[in-house]
């Protein structure tokens, strides 16, 4: 066997010293190069796993958050709804103010035209009554040619003007 090594060229010396620095290599790969690497990827993977705690953690607080807004949301809405609601019986109740103090306003007025009325009235009925009164006085006096006192021939006049006014 060792002639046909050694024809093929292969020399059990180098062979040895092959395998020997082939397993220094091994080592020294293992030492330098395959222990940094697996730190490296133990490293990276905790990295990727701290991260994705990290995105599940923000995905959650944001969930809270939207819930919280969404509360918040609807809380302003039911507080917006109420004022409106508010505001609209506060101008229902401005407007029946309003409204009575129209009405109050418009029965004043319609008061205040009667008593003028009423005030017209009677001094248009006294006017008229004291012309009746001059009239009949200037008629009476003519018819009877004499002369009555002209208070009594007044009084006469009213008494009489009443009692008619009575019976009509």
């Amino acid at each position: 066997m060792g002639e046909i090594m050694h024809q093929l060229g292969i020399e059990p010396a180098t062979i040895v010293v092959e395998m020997v620095g082939f397993v220094l290599l091994l080592l020294l790969l293992k030492r330098f190069l395959w222990v940094p690497v697996t730190e490296y990827l133990e490293q990276r993977r905790q990295d990727i796993a701290h991260t994705y705690e990290k995105v599940e953690q923000t995905r959650q607080e944001m969930e809270r958050l939207r819930s919280e807004y969404e509360q918040r949301l609807a809380n302003i809405e039911a507080e917006a709804r109420a004022q409106i609601q508010q505001a609209v019986k506060e101008a229902q109740q401005v407007r029946e103010h309003i409204l009575a103090e129209a009405r109050q306003q418009a029965e004043k007025m319609i008061h205040d035209a009667e008593e003028t009325i009423r005030y017209e009235r009677q001094k248009a009925l006294a006017e008229m009554r004291a012309q009746v009164v001059e009239l009949t006085l200037l008629a009476t006096g003519r018819i009877l040619q004499e002369s009555v006192d002209d208070a009594r021939h007044r009084k006469m006049v009213e008494d009489f003007i009443d009692q008619v006014a009575t019976e009509a």
